[in-house]
């Protein structure tokens, strides 16, 4: 995270947020700045420190620094929510067919829907949780999953796309041959005859384009290293009371 956002945080929840709001305690004592917490608070999400790691370097104990994270994500999705958490547009929707069709050539194309490769031991404890009955694998997701919810009771917005004369509805998803048979999600071809010439340069436009947002993932993953990680998270048991499981079940 560059250094003009990051202050840029710290100012809206220094201002906004009473917890982030720099106080005295019983002796008069300055309590924790906001930048301290903040900064405590990104450590965590990038690189995977568990909470009392820093309590030494910044002063600040477990109990403190999970309660860091969590007013600290809640704070981020109060603030950049309504332009980032909100449902696509018409115009969003558009935006992306225009943006694919020049990069990868396809057309009504939105994304990708198998693009990161988690590993489901550590998946995300939204994910964890919401999943955690059966198997927890990427179709069990995606029938369940926000993404596709809106297509699923025809609430999404309908920007229909031409291709090849053909006049389609709603736009699609980048898939391999596990997903089911929806229209809205596009498969490549597993064994395309060795002299077709059009199934295989399909085979490999498809993939990759998803490629492409398999390494942008990754550098996601990279960069934010808690989004792989769930080796400290609390057990079933303690997850009533753990205080970062509200803003990670949000993110």
């Amino acid at each position: 995270m560059n250094r003009s956002l990051f202050t840029r945080i710290v100012r809206y929840l220094s201002a906004n947020c009473p917890y982030f709001q720099e106080g005295c305690d019983a002796v008069g004592k300055a309590g924790i700045s906001a930048l301290v917490k903040c900064t405590f608070a990104i450590r965590q999400l990038a690189y995977d420190a568990v909470p009392d790691s820093l309590d030494e370097y910044l002063q600040i104990g477990e109990k403190t620094s999970r309660d860091c994270l969590m007013h600290f994500c809640n704070g981020v999705i109060e603030l950049y929510g309504e332009e980032y958490l909100r449902r696509p547009t018409q115009t969003d929707v558009e935006k992306l067919y225009a943006f694919h069709e020049k990069r990868h050539g396809f057309s009504g194309m939105i994304g990708s829907i198998d693009c990161t490769k988690w590993l489901w031991a550590k998946c995300p404890q939204a994910y964890r949780v919401q999943f955690s009955r059966g198997s927890n694998n990427d179709v069990n997701v995606l029938r369940q999953s926000p993404v596709l919810n809106d297509l699923k009771v025809e609430k999404s917005p309908k920007v229909p796309f031409v291709a090849n004369g053909v006049t389609y509805k709603w736009g699609y998803y980048l898939t391999d041959g596990i997903y089911p048979e929806w229209a809205v999600l596009m498969k490549s071809i597993s064994k395309p005859g060795s002299t077709d010439v059009k199934r295989i340069r399909y085979k490999q436009a498809h993939e990759a384009a998803r490629k492409d947002m398999e390494r942008a993932f990754g550098v996601l993953k990279k960069k934010w290293a808690i989004a792989i990680s769930g080796k400290y998270y609390p057990e079933e048991k303690h997850r009533e009371n753990d205080p970062v499981r509200s803003a990670q079940d949000r993110l």
